[in-house]
């Protein structure tokens, strides 16, 4: 067989095998057959095919490939964490959700989640809800005490790091899920308990995900209308408190990020089945405030449609505070905190909408279109809330916390724009600067507040109401010295909060400053509609 030479197959030309050979001859090289040739093919026992593919296939045999309905594989061996979910766990998070909670989510039964917590040893969906649950009730209320204090002795520190743990097992045991099969009603739930951990931890993005999941896997499951079981019935009715809950969690997140919506109310919308045992009057209330929260006003919200009249957000407030009646007095202190607060908060977001379209006025005969209608919000929020326990408001978690966070930034920024003897305190009545320091307190005292949240609105009243850091302060007994003269809080105030803890960073914090401030052009557009109009009373 010839080879060529060294030349020719550096210069990739036909050799013709002879010494020397023809093209060596012509370019006058030295012709020399030196460099050794290469093996080609498979070396060895992997020389013969058959050898290999025998191989290959006892590999798979041994460990086999799994995939789910759709063909594609699924995540490696799942391996549970020994010792992680402990039997006192369960049952503290199974009492405390059936107890204070299930009023607000009504979307389990108690009797058949017993049964998945029996199964969860054997069955990796029920495992799979169980852990997820946990992890609910611990990150969201703080009900159930870890036993072991964290790095600095804080209780908060320990049930976040243990609720975060019990999460990363739980997106583990998911992965073992398959997502694409037709879903079920333990499916969605894990989906939305997963959804809360993560905005519970200021995970925003991440809970974003996982409420779209959510209402995905909701919108495209099949219902069987031929099974009229009692036990189908029942199964169908937790569906649709499940829909008004996903309705509800969707429309409130929304608002706080700015984000679309996905779940529509139509005429085919089955309506909340208020016959139900799960269902009480706080659900439906619940119901009740977000249902006009719609795609109409969630495209003037995100500035997608500019086409709107001063009457439709009046007739708007109107809903929101006829969705909730003053007499209503069958509700538990649980259900009238979250009540309350949203009730407060989307009045207050009803307002900013009708601020940046320009619709506030001095002279406005609908009261809600004033510019210092917020200050009334805050007497609505301050006298339903002062008196309940601290817990109630806790175990809703740190959204609810937000929500009072945003009322108190707005009530800042109208306070900031009027005169300074109209928000203080009167030998009769309480003052608006009174509701702001009750909203400081409720912020410094609530699980999370403090770290969070706290040194944001610290920041954002030394810039707009210097004068009132040094009561605040007092009132609250913590040190003064952290905000400087130019309004920047000191590194110890502003970063207070653990970033790791919950994935809140400085790019987030302008943000938070940022929302709920009334812009200066507003301010003027305002102030000169006002002149304007007095001028022409005159």
């Amino acid at each position: 067989m010839k080879r060529a030479c060294d030349a020719c197959r550096q210069r990739k030309v036909k050799c013709d095998g002879t010494r020397p050979c023809t093209h060596c001859k012509l370019a006058a090289l030295s012709c020399t057959y030196l460099a050794v040739p290469q093996r080609k093919g498979r070396q060895g026992e992997k020389a013969n095919v058959i050898s290999a593919l025998r191989a290959a296939q006892s590999n798979n045999a041994a460990h086999p490939v799994q995939r789910d309905l759709s063909g594609l594989e699924r995540a490696g061996a799942f391996a549970r964490k020994p010792g992680l979910l402990s039997s006192e766990t369960v049952v503290g998070c199974t009492e405390f959700f059936f107890t204070r909670l299930h009023s607000t989510l009504p979307i389990l039964n108690r009797q058949k989640f017993q049964q998945d917590v029996i199964l969860m040893n054997d069955s990796i969906e029920s495992y799979c809800l169980v852990v997820s649950f946990c992890a609910f009730v611990i990150i969201q209320t703080g009900g159930v005490k870890h036993a072991f204090s964290g790095a600095d002795g804080s209780q908060l520190d320990a049930d976040i790091s243990h609720g975060r743990t019990l999460l990363d097992e739980a997106l583990a045991a998911r992965r073992q899920l398959d997502i694409l099969a037709e879903p079920m009603f333990e499916t969605v739930i894990v989906s939305f308990f997963l959804y809360c951990c993560h905005v519970g931890l200021g995970l925003q993005r991440e809970g974003w995900f996982f409420l779209r999941e959510a209402t995905t896997l909701y919108s495209t499951r099949t219902v069987k209308s031929d099974d009229t079981s009692e036990e189908a019935m029942y199964l169908e009715s937790l569906w649709q408190n499940l829909y008004w809950l996903l309705l509800v969690s969707e429309r409130s997140h929304a608002i706080r990020r700015y984000r679309p919506i996905t779940l529509q109310i139509t005429s085919e919308t089955l309506p909340l089945n208020e016959n139900s045992s799960e269902v009480r009057a706080g659900f439906r209330y619940l119901v009740e405030l977000f249902r006009p929260f719609d795609e109409t006003f969630m495209a003037l919200w995100n500035k997608a449609d500019a086409l709107c009249l001063p009457p439709s957000l009046v007739a708007l407030e109107q809903r929101v505070l006829a969705a909730v009646p003053a007499s209503a007095v069958d509700l538990s202190d649980d259900q009238t905190a979250n009540l309350r607060v949203s009730q407060q908060w989307l009045r207050t977001m009803i307002w900013r909408l009708s601020t940046s379209l320009g619709f506030l006025s001095s002279s406005s005969i609908n009261e809600c279109m004033t510019f210092r209608y917020p200050l009334l919000i805050a007497r609505d929020l301050t006298l339903s809330t002062f008196k309940l326990p601290q817990q109630s408001m806790e175990v809703h978690g740190i959204g609810l916390t937000e929500k009072v966070y945003d009322v108190a930034c707005t009530v800042t920024d109208v306070l900031s724009c009027i005169p300074s003897i109209e928000a203080k305190t009167s030998c009769f009545e309480l003052g608006p600067e009174d509701y702001l320091n009750y909203f400081f307190s409720l912020i410094y005292k609530l699980r999370g507040g403090k770290s969070r949240f706290l040194p944001l609105l610290l920041r954002i009243v030394n810039q707009t109401l210097p004068s009132m850091i040094s009561p605040i302060t007092r009132h609250l007994q913590i040190p003064s010295p952290g905000i400087s003269q130019d309004g920047v809080l000191a590194m110890e105030l502003r970063f207070g909060y653990d970033e790791t803890m919950f994935g809140f960073h400085d790019t987030e914090m302008n943000l938070w400053l940022e929302r709920g401030r009334i812009s200066t052009d507003i301010r003027d557009r305002v102030e000169q509609r006002d002149m304007r109009a007095d001028i022409h009373s005159t």
